[in-house]
C-alpha cells in the first residue's frame, strides 16, 4: 500500500477517533451534568408549587378562625336563644346577622380570593343564616337576602363539620362546576359554639382555586405535564392546553408511575427517571403537603428526557458532521491538515477540560473548520446552561425577597438542626439566627409555654421539633427578653426534603398572637363580670323585698315598745341593721347596674376641684393632691352625687396604697373614642367622651389580681377594714351611666385609674324628684304583690294609713277581680310579678276596661332600670323598696291627688 493511501488512512482513522472521543466524553460530562441539575430544577419549582398551595389554604385556614372568633357570632347565638334579642344591649338578631354580613363582605373586598361567606346553623337542619358571595355583577361581594337563605344540612361540608372540635378546621375540595360556582373550589368550615360549649353554626368559606391553579400552568414550559393528586391515588387536575380542566385519567397515579411511587415510599417527595404511560423517557418528580380537613395532596410534574439532554444531543450531532467533514478533508488533504488539526483539537479539549473545573469557557481563537464548528456547538451549549442557571438563581431571588417581606418570621433549619436562615421579623423577635440556641441566647431569652409562666423544655421547643423532622401548625410558645414583655407566638413547620427524597432541613413560621391574646383575655373578663352583675342584680332585688318587710315591721314594733325603753332599743338597734343591710344592696346594685341614677349635665372641673379640696384637707402633709383641669372641658352626663362618691373611693384606696406617703394626681381631658378602639373594648360606644384620671404613686396592683379588683366583695385588705365593694361600685356606676373604665397598674411604681364619662347633651335639665306632703287617706287600693310577706305588710301599713285594701297575688288574679267589678280607686302593683305579665304590662291591660286608672309602680329595682323593660314605665310613679310607712304614706297620696293621664305621657 503507498505510503500516501496509508497516511490518509491512519488521518482519516486519527480524525474519526479523535472527534468521537471528544464528543462521546463531552456528552457524558454534560449529560452527568444536565440531568441532576434538570431533576434538581423540576423538583424546586414542584416545592415551589406545593409551597404556595400550601401557603394559600393555611392562609385561609387561619382566616377561617379569624373569622370564627368575631364577637357577633356569640351575640347571635344569644339572641337566638333569648327570642330573637341580644340581652346584652337589647340588639335584635336581624341587626347582628346584617352587621356581621357587611364585615364578611369587607373581607371579601379586600380579599379577592374568597369566593364566598356563610354562616350556619346546626339547630333547624343546617338552614344559611348570612351569605356574602360573588355571584353579583361584576362578581363584586353581595349580601344574599332572606330569602335566598338555603338549606345546606345535607351538603358533605356540613356533615363533616358539625363533628369538628373546638378551633378544628375541614377542608373539602370540589371541582364539579355549579351555576355560578368556580371550579376547583376549596371550602373551609369550623364550628362554632355558645358560651355554654354547645354546638351553634358553622363558619364556611369558600375559596376560588383558579387564580393559582393558573399562576401554576402560566410557569410549566410546553413539555411539562403537571398532576395535582391525592396520596391515596386519585388525580385530582390535570394543567394542559392552557386550560384548568378535571382529569381524564380514571386509574391510580402509582399504577401510571411505579417507579416513582417506589423512589416515594413513605417520605414526602422523590424524584426518579422512568418511562411515562405513553412510553416516553422522562423524568418525574412528586411531592406531598398535608392539607385543612386531613387530605393529603401533591404534585407530580414531568419532562421528557429529551428535553434534558437537549444541549447534549445537539453536540452528538455536531460531532457526527464533524467527523464526517473531517474524514473528507483527510482523505483530500491529509498531509496538510495533519499538522493543523492536531493543535485546534488540543485547544479545545483543554477549553472543555477547564471549563469542567472551573466553570469557564475559554474557546480558542482563529480555528476554521471542523474545530470551529465543534468550538461553536459547545458554546452554544454552554450559553444554554448559563441562561438556565440564571432563570433558577432569578426565581431564588424573587423567593428570598418574598420571605424577606413576610410579617411573619421565617427561620430555616438544616438537616443538622443548625439554623441557616432567618427574615428580619425573625431577627427583631429572637435576635441574629447564628446566635439562636447558644448559651448567651438562652440566658437571654425565657421560653415559656402558652400560659407565659410554665417554662418551656428544651425538646418540647418548635425548633427542636422541626429539627428532627417533625411537621405542626399553630404551636404556642411565648418568648420574653431580659425581663421585657412576654411575646406570645404559634409556630407552624414544614420538613423539607433533598432532591433523592431524604431529610433536608425544616421552615418554621412564627406568627405574633400577642394581640390576640390579650383580646380573648378582655373579652373573658367582660362576660365574667356580667356574669357576677347579674347574680348580684337578682340576689340585690329578693334582699330587697325582705327588707320591706323588715323596715315596716321595725316601725310597727318601735310604735308598739314605745313605753318600754329596753325594748325600744332593740327595735332600734334592728332598725340600724336593716338601714345597713339596706346600703349593702344598693352596693350591690351599684355593681350590676340597677342603681337609681338622677344624670344631667355637670361640669366635671368643678367637681373635681372641690373634691381635690377636701382630699387635701382630708389626707394631711404626707400625701400630695394635685389637680390638673383640662381647659374647655365638655359636660358630662352623670350623677353628680354617684360621681363625687366613686372619686372619693378611688382617692380613699389610693391613699390605702400611699401608707408612708405619695402623691395624688387628679386629670380631666376631653376624648373622642373611635370605632376602632369600641371594638377593642367590651360595651363600648364610639363617640366623645370626658375622662377622669386618678393616678397615686402607690404600691400598684399585682398582675395576678388586676382582672378581679372590679368584683363585689373582693378585697386585700384585713377583715374589718373593708367590704370589697368600693372599686365594684365605681365599676357599676361607671357602666351604668354608659361610660368606660381601664385600669393601668405597675407593681412598686403605681396606679392610674380612667373613668370615662358620655358627654351631655346640648340641652335639657335636670330630673326633679316630685314630692309631696305624706298624708292619710279613706280611698280604695288594688294591691298586687307576688312576695307574700311584702304583701302582708302593705296591707297592714294600709289599714293603718285608713285605706281599704284588696290583695292579688298575680296579673291573673288581678284582672279576675277587675273582671268581677271590684272597686278600687288606685292600682299598687310590683313591676316584676310572677308569671308572663309584668306590672306595667297589668296597668296597659287594665287602662283598656278603666281609661282613668291611677297606678303606682314599686319595685326591688331603680326606675332606670324598669324602663329598659317597658316603655310604658317612663314618666310613671314609683316606690323603691325597701321604704317605710311615711314612704308608702308619701307616694299614695301624690298618686292619688295627681293626674289620671297614662305613664307614657
Amino acid at each position: 500500500m503507498r505510503l500516501s493511501v496509508r497516511l490518509m488512512l491512519a488521518m482519516t482513522a486519527l480524525v474519526l477517533s479523535t472527534v468521537a472521543a471528544l464528543g462521546l466524553l463531552a456528552y457524558y460530562n454534560i449529560g452527568r451534568i444536565i440531568v441532576p441539575a434538570g431533576i434538581q430544577r423540576l423538583a424546586d419549582q414542584t416545592r415551589v408549587r406545593i409551597g404556595g398551595i400550601d401557603a394559600l389554604l393555611g392562609t385561609m385556614r387561619n382566616e377561617t378562625l379569624a373569622a370564627q372568633a368575631f364577637p357577633t357570632n356569640q351575640r347571635i347565638a344569644r339572641a337566638r336563644a333569648n327570642g330573637g334579642v341580644d340581652p346584652d344591649g337589647g340588639v335584635e338578631e336581624a341587626w347582628l346577622r346584617q352587621h356581621l354580613a357587611r364585615i364578611y363582605a369587607a373581607q371579601m373586598s379586600a380579599k379577592p380570593g374568597i369566593f364566598r361567606y356563610r354562616y350556619v346553623g346546626v339547630a333547624d337542619g343546617g338552614r344559611e343564616l348570612i351569605r356574602v358571595d360573588r355571584v353579583g355583577p361584576e362578581r363584586t361581594p353581595r349580601i344574599a337576602p332572606v330569602e335566598e337563605l338555603a338549606q345546606v344540612g345535607g351538603e358533605n361540608f356540613f356533615r363533616r363539620g358539625i363533628a369538628l372540635g373546638e378551633r378544628e378546621v375541614d377542608m373539602t375540595w370540589s371541582r364539579i362546576d355549579a351555576v355560578n360556582l368556580p371550579a376547583p373550589l376549596a371550602t373551609f368550615t369550623t364550628p362554632v359554639r355558645t358560651e355554654a360549649g354547645e354546638l351553634f353554626g358553622l363558619i364556611v368559606i369558600d375559596i376560588d382555586m383558579r387564580p393559582t391553579f393558573e399562576r401554576i400552568r402560566a410557569a410549566l414550559s410546553a413539555d411539562t405535564m403537571s398532576y395535582i393528586v391525592e396520596a391515596e391515588g386519585a388525580y385530582l387536575i390535570n394543567l394542559r392546553e392552557g386550560h384548568i380542566v378535571p382529569t381524564s385519567a380514571t386509574g391510580r397515579w402509582q399504577d401510571d408511575f411505579p417507579a416513582l411511587a417506589e423512589a416515594l415510599g413513605d417520605k414526602n417527595g422523590a424524584a426518579a427517571v422512568l418511562t411515562a404511560p405513553d412510553g416516553q423517557r422522562v423524568a418525574a418528580v412528586v411531592g406531598f403537603v398535608r392539607l385543612p380537613g386531613g387530605m393529603r395532596a401533591g404534585v407530580i410534574e414531568t419532562v421528557a428526557l429529551d428535553t434534558i439532554m437537549a444541549p447534549a444531543k445537539a453536540l452528538q450531532s455536531a460531532s457526527l458532521i464533524v467527523a464526517l467533514v473531517a474524514a473528507t478533508v483527510a482523505v483530500l488533504v491529509s498531509v496538510l491538515l495533519s499538522r493543523s488539526l492536531a493543535r485546534p483539537v488540543v485547544q479545545i479539549a483543554a477549553a472543555i477540560s477547564g471549563y469542567t473545573r472551573t466553570g469557564r469557557l475559554a474557546l480558542p481563537t482563529g480555528l476554521s473548520g471542523e474545530s470551529q464548528v465543534l468550538a461553536t456547538a459547545f458554546a452554544q451549549m454552554v450559553d444554554k446552561v448559563e441562561e438556565t442557571s440564571a432563570a433558577l438563581r432569578a426565581k431564588s431571588e424573587v423567593l428570598d425577597k418574598t420571605v424577606a417581606s413576610m410579617a411573619d418570621a421565617v427561620l430555616v433549619i438544616d438537616a443538622d438542626g443548625q439554623r441557616v436562615f432567618g427574615n428580619p421579623p425573625a431577627n427583631a423577635i429572637f435576635g441574629h439566627f447564628t446566635d439562636i440556641g447558644s448559651e448567651k441566647w438562652k440566658r437571654e431569652y425565657r421560653r415559656f409555654q402558652s400560659d407565659g409562666v410554665t417554662p418551656m423544655p428544651e425538646t418540647e421547643c418548635p425548633a427542636r421539633r422541626a429539627a428532627q423532622g417533625e411537621s405542626f401548625d399553630n404551636v404556642e410558645i411565648g418568648i420574653r427578653r431580659d425581663g421585657g414583655k412576654l411575646l406570645q407566638l404559634a409556630a407552624s413547620a414544614r420538613t423539607m426534603q433533598k432532591a433523592d427524597g431524604s431529610f433536608g432541613g425544616a421552615v418554621v413560621v412564627y406568627r405574633n398572637v400577642t394581640a390576640l391574646k390579650e383580646a380573648e383575655r378582655q373579652l373573658r373578663q367582660a362576660q365574667k363580670m356580667q356574669a357576677i352583675g347579674q347574680l348580684t342584680g337578682g340576689v340585690a332585688h329578693d334582699l330587697n323585698n325582705i327588707l320591706t318587710v323588715l323596715t315596716g315591721g321595725v316601725e310597727i314594733l318601735a310604735d308598739g315598745v314605745s313605753d318600754r325603753p329596753a325594748l325600744k332599743d332593740v327595735a332600734v338597734m334592728v332598725d340600724q341593721a336593716v338601714a345597713r343591710a339596706s346600703d349593702l344592696t344598693n352596693g350591690l346594685l351599684s355593681f350590676a347596674r340597677k342603681q337609681p341614677l338622677q344624670p344631667r349635665s355637670i361640669d366635671v372641673n368643678t367637681l373635681m376641684e372641690e373634691t381635690a379640696r377636701l382630699l387635701r384637707s382630708t389626707f394631711g402633709g404626707h400625701i400630695e393632691v394635685d389637680f390638673r383641669p383640662a381647659p374647655e372641658l365638655r359636660p358630662a352626663l352623670a350623677d353628680p352625687s354617684q360621681l363625687s362618691s366613686a372619686l372619693l373611693n378611688l382617692a380613699i384606696n389610693a391613699r390605702d396604697a400611699m401608707p408612708g406617703g405619695g402623691r395624688l394626681l387628679l386629670e380631666t381631658a376631653n376624648v373622642d373614642l373611635d370605632q376602632v378602639y369600641a371594638e377593642q373594648h367590651d360595651e363600648v360606644t364610639p363617640g366623645r367622651y370626658v375622662v377622669l384620671v386618678v393616678t397615686d404613686t402607690g404600691a400598684g396592683i399585682p398582675a395576678a389580681i388586676r382582672d378581679r379588683v372590679f368584683e363585689p366583695f373582693f378585697t386585700t385588705k384585713a377583715v374589718g377594714e373593708g367590704t370589697g365593694l368600693g372599686l365594684s361600685m365605681v365599676y357599676g356606676f361607671v357602666k351604668q351611666s354608659g361610660g368606660h373604665i381601664e385600669i393601668h397598674s405597675r407593681e412598686g411604681v403605681g396606679t392610674a385609674i380612667r373613668l370615662y364619662l358620655p358627654c351631655a347633651p346640648q340641652s335639657g335639665g335636670e330630673r326633679v324628684p316630685a314630692t309631696v306632703q305624706a298624708e292619710r287617706g279613706h280611698e280604695t287600693i288594688l294591691v298586687v304583690e307576688d312576695d307574700v310577706l311584702v304583701r302582708s305588710y302593705v296591707m297592714t301599713d294600709l289599714a293603718a294609713l285608713g285605706y281599704t285594701a284588696h290583695a292579688a297575688a298575680g296579673a291573673v288574679q288581678a284582672m279576675a277581680m277587675v273582671y268581677d267589678e271590684v272597686e278600687f280607686d288606685l292600682l299598687f302593683t310590683d313591676v316584676m310579678l310572677g308569671g308572663c305579665i309584668n306590672g306595667a304590662q297589668l296597668a296597659e291591660e287594665l287602662r283598656k276596661y278603666r281609661p282613668n286608672l291611677k297606678v303606682l309602680f314599686t319595685s326591688g329595682y331603680s326606675d332606670n332600670v324598669l324602663m329598659q323593660q317597658s316603655a310604658e314605665m317612663r314618666g310613671a310613679l314609683l316606690l323603691e323598696k325597701p321604704y317605710r310607712r311615711a314612704d308608702l304614706a308619701r307616694m299614695l297620696r301624690l298618686a292619688l291627688d295627681g293626674p289620671a293621664a297614662g305613664p307614657s305621657a
